[in-house]
């Protein structure tokens, strides 16, 4: 076992991991990117600095990532990714505006790499989870968000993510209620309910 220590949010952090896995002569079969902070409040009133943060980190250091391990995973016509996203993907976000586009990029980007490289036995996963117990809620000042309080076991979110990578699926959601909310009726209602639904669900004590 190697590890590495890496901050993600530093733009070179990518291309280090990358060349200390090929110094060590590593072949990346499966990659997950797991990686990711939220923060709670009104775009206007964060600060930039931690918003761009979070944008390296959920985004920019994720498609660098793939981009260096997927070259390898092609050229062997095989290989596995697994992409953490968010149900928050589905729809914008008030009270966490950055952190649900970045979801909303990493679910699009997951999709669209995964026909790209299909035909070369390469599979790409998103996994779209709910409110899962970890660390994140604290990082993200998130105590108080109603969300929060039936949050899933992390363990039964990263089963559901492996599996799903497992058979090749597309995206993945770790309940099956959120599915059929997020596929068959979000979709149907009009823009401004959305943006209503979606506020209303990361107020603190709502």
């Amino acid at each position: 076992m190697h590890v590495l220590a890496e901050d993600l949010a530093d733009p070179a952090a990518s291309d280090r991991i990358f060349a200390a896995t090929e110094a060590l002569g590593l072949s990346i079969d499966v990659l997950i990117n797991n990686a990711g902070f939220g923060g709670h409040g009104k775009f206007v009133e964060r600060s930039l600095g931690a918003e761009q943060a979070m944008m390296q980190v959920n985004m920019v250091t994720l498609t660098n990532l793939t981009h260096h391990y997927l070259r390898g995973m092609v050229a062997r016509r095989r290989g596995r990714i697994l992409n953490v996203s968010s149900t928050a993907s589905f729809m914008p976000g008030p009270l966490q505006a950055v952190y649900y586009a970045t979801k909303a990029y990493v679910t699009s980007f997951t999709q669209a790499v995964a026909e790209e490289v299909g035909e070369y036995g390469v599979t790409a996963t998103a996994l779209c989870s709910g409110a899962v117990a970890t660390g994140f809620v604290a990082a993200g000042d998130l105590q108080g968000v109603a969300v929060w309080k039936n949050a899933k076991s992390a363990a039964s979110a990263a089963l559901c993510g492996y599996e799903a990578m497992e058979r090749g699926d597309l995206v993945v959601f770790n309940e099956g209620k959120l599915r059929v909310m997020l596929d068959w009726i979000l979709p149907l209602m009009p823009r401004r309910a959305v943006l209503k639904l979606s506020r209303q669900a990361m107020e603190k004590g709502a």
